[in-house]
């Protein structure tokens, strides 16, 4: 057991008609933990192969949830994009004429009806000049956290005075 024969990478092997060591992988076989059979949950589909409106099963929208999407939308997301989602970046201002297509206003009304699975989809595979940030963002807890977050800064923007709880009115008004 101690001295078995064993091809190394990138090594010559005569067994092999090919003389390679390496072998491809039979087609179709997938490698432990690479198996993302969940549309929901890597893809942003719902079970219909439309986008999803909702959080997938198992990612339950809480404060932590919110906490990490706004931690992670902070870095990734508002270079481009904003603090507040308005398409005011620093690397949008910085740029002496701005991007060549601005980043999405996501207060734009286009971008209100669209389903949460949207967010998540684009910011996986990325979308027009933007690129994909699934490589930055392996997660795809995270990348759920920023679109949910991202729901939360559209609805924030949108908010009265009205709709703020009696309970937290008063501290609302000494905000201001």
């Amino acid at each position: 057991m101690d001295l078995q024969e064993r091809g190394e990478a990138q090594e010559r092997n005569q067994f092999f008609t090919d003389g390679r060591a390496m072998r491809t992988p039979p087609t179709g076989t997938v490698a432990v933990g690479f198996l993302k059979d969940d549309d929901h949950l890597w893809r942003g589909l719902d079970d219909q192969g439309h986008v999803a409106a909702t959080l997938p099963e198992g990612i339950k929208l809480d404060d932590a949830l919110l906490k990490r999407g706004e931690n992670r939308y902070n870095i990734y997301c508002s270079p481009c994009h904003g603090q507040q989602g308005r398409a005011d970046g620093p690397a949008n201002r910085r740029v002496a004429d701005g991007f060549a297509k601005a980043p999405a206003n996501f207060h734009d009304p286009d971008y209100q009806p669209v389903p949460l699975g949207y967010f998540y989809k684009v910011g996986t595979e990325g979308y027009g000049t933007m690129k994909g940030y699934a490589s930055q963002i392996p997660d795809p807890k995270d990348r759920w956290a920023i679109a949910a977050w991202i729901r939360v800064l559209q609805v924030s923007h949108r908010a009265k005075q009205s709709d703020i709880p009696a309970q937290f009115a008063q501290n609302a008004k000494g905000a201001k």
